[in-house]
């Protein structure tokens, strides 16, 4: 029965080629469009290189320190102070990491400059992640307790800075007139991945890090890597015991607060929780993208709606000869609706195939330095659950309208 239906199909769609050009048209615009935005939110959500262990950290970036009888706030990310003396001992997490978050600096070849983002770590940072190096190594603990200037580059600061392939281990680098040596260079990682893109990588005691004060916010992350996602009810449970434990009242940069609000987040809990989303769980966030998309494809998908009635009309005779000879309201309406979601998968193929090519065009744009847009398997799952959704819109107010056609006004050309 489906193969006589996949027949009827494509007899249709070489009996009226104009009606076709516009619905595949349509089709494929509208899905080129949604596997873009799925590619990008896939871009920035999913555990992608080199956040290989991002599933199983929480991530401790936001101190809110006020002081209830005056109603003032201290908001911002936790000091290196502030997460060495306190979330670093923790016992619960596997690993602790630190990292700081983006900050700008030059550094000069010839007469260019360099805009550079770097990026301050303790050495658990390189074992919490799983970073490519195309040269050398990563720093390491002695490192740090020797206070070595040692330094971890990007390919792209390698190639603009030494030149494009040239070593550049045991090189060095000047950044803001301190000079670094290169001991590592990593893959480029998209600027998007802020908890760990970065051009230079250095030891936090190492140059303009910030980790020598003693105040409680800072620019620093702390990262928490749990032997499994399943423990991360009790890494939240200790790191609100810790909090308990700190005395307060407490004075921070002449700042005077007696609460400290924190939570240990997942990486999509933390972004929707800064100041400017404040969008709650990721189960709202979902629901605001999902309907979104379905708002999106509703528009061509009325539009299609029309197309498909006036298709429908045509092909009245059909319907009233099959009617005559039997064929229930409800045949015809599933025939219908596989004919629809048939097309809209042969325009989800052709926008699958332009969408990896936009996507390729977009990354080597540098627009977004290091992207890594692609049309995966999750934005795949994303795109066929978008054209099942495209062909049932388009498909049911046409069906319906079949399903209700006299046999005797189907015949006369669907008059009357």
């Amino acid at each position: 029965m489906l193969q006589n239906y996949l027949k009827i199909t494509l007899k249709v769609l070489g009996r009226n080629r104009f009606f076709t050009f516009v619905s595949l048209f349509g089709i494929v615009f509208t899905l080129v469009v949604v596997l873009a935005l799925s590619a990008f939110l896939d871009h920035l959500i999913a555990p992608r290189y080199p956040d290989a262990n991002r599933e199983r950290c929480l991530y401790v970036g936001m101190l809110d320190c006020w002081n209830p009888d005056e109603q003032s706030h201290r908001m911002g990310p936790p000091s290196f102070h502030f997460l060495k003396t306190y979330v670093q001992p923790m016992e619960t997490p596997e690993m602790v990491g630190v990292a700081s978050l983006p900050s700008f600096a030059n550094a000069y070849v010839g007469s260019r400059r360099l805009k550079l983002n770097l990026k301050f770590t303790d050495s658990n940072f390189w074992a919490i992640t799983a970073f490519d190096f195309l040269e050398g190594k990563p720093y390491n603990e002695e490192h740090i307790r020797n206070g070595d200037y040692v330094a971890v580059i990007n390919e792209r600061t390698r190639d603009n800075y030494f030149g494009e392939g040239f070593p550049a281990v045991g090189q060095p680098i000047v950044v803001e007139n301190v000079s670094y040596r290169v001991i590592g260079v990593v893959r480029d990682v998209p600027i998007t991945r802020v908890m760990v893109s970065g051009d230079v990588y250095l030891p936090y005691t190492a140059g303009k890090s910030q980790a020598r004060g003693t105040g409680l916010v800072g620019n620093y992350v702390g990262i928490l890597m749990a032997k499994s996602p399943a423990d991360f009810p009790r890494i939240r449970e200790e790191y609100q015991h810790v909090l308990s434990k700190i005395e307060l009242p407490m004075e921070d940069d002449g700042f005077v607060f007696k609460q400290l609000d924190s939570e240990a987040r997942t990486y999509l809990e933390y972004f929707l929780n800064l100041g400017f989303l404040n969008l709650g769980s990721p189960g709202v966030f979902y629901t605001i993208v999902g309907i979104f998309m379905l708002l999106f494809m509703l528009l061509p998908a009325i539009n299609l709606v029309n197309l498909n009635v006036s298709r429908i009309m045509e092909r009245s005779s059909e319907i009233g000869i099959r009617k005559a000879f039997g064929a229930s309201s409800g045949k015809l309406v599933v025939q219908f609706l596989i004919e629809n979601i048939f097309i809209t998968l042969l325009g989800g193929i052709l926008a699958v195939a332009l969408a990896a090519i936009v996507l390729k065009i977009f990354n080597e744009s540098g627009l977004i330095p290091g992207a890594d847009l692609a049309v995966n398997p999750q934005v795949l799952l994303v795109g066929l659950g978008a054209c099942l959704a495209f062909g049932i819109l388009s498909g049911v107010i046409p069906a319906y309208r079949m399903s209700r056609m006299n046999v005797v006004d189907a015949l006369r050309g669907g008059e009357g």
